[in-house]
């Protein structure tokens, strides 16, 4: 303070601990619903093929977990959450029983420009659109974990940091 605004705002800045920072994301609130998915249903599996041809059927899932997050390039939020999944892909990269996959909106040739820059370690679906529609997903980013007994195990609309927290936990949860 200058002395000549006693009304001027004071501001503190002080580092956290890394423990201090785990301990504030353990208690962030669940992020907002789909609106889409209700926890505990069954989902409805599709079948797809991801930008570098591998096939994937409802066969080769059950009995998975499975990480879907549904997503466009011009999203800002979408955006914002790929570096943090990418690191929960890394956590889990040694183990079968994790699949992970982004269902893009937009077209492959898009996607390919984009992820130059803005890497994407899921497997990526583009075009999905249909897949969207046929779901009823209509807010971006929308995020699923579907646990390996096919039941949704989390669901959330719209960006929120609390995301990549609660993704981790029902992945966890499932693989008990």
């Amino acid at each position: 303070m200058d002395g000549k605004n006693p009304a001027a705002p004071i501001f503190l800045i002080y580092e956290l601990s890394l423990q201090e920072i785990e301990s504030r994301r353990e208690r962030l609130p669940k992020p907002m619903d789909s609106g889409v998915f209700k926890e505990g249903d069954d989902f409805k599996y599709f079948s797809f093929r991801d930008t570098e041809n591998v096939k994937f059927k409802k066969e080769d899932l059950i009995g998975k977990v499975l990480v879907l997050n549904f997503w466009f390039i011009n999203c800002p939020p979408c955006k914002a959450e790929i570096p943090e999944f990418n690191e929960i892909v890394a956590e889990y990269k040694n183990n079968e029983k994790v699949v992970f996959v982004a269902v893009g909106l937009d077209e492959w040739v898009d996607v390919k420009e984009f992820i130059k820059n803005n890497p994407y370690n899921f497997h990526l679906v583009t075009g999905g659109r249909y897949i969207a529609d046929d779901y009823g997903v209509n807010g971006y980013p929308t995020n699923i974990v579907v646990d390996t007994t096919g039941k949704i195990a989390f669901q959330s609309k719209g960006g929120s940091m609390a995301n990549p927290l609660w993704i981790r936990k029902a992945i966890d949860k499932s693989l008990e």
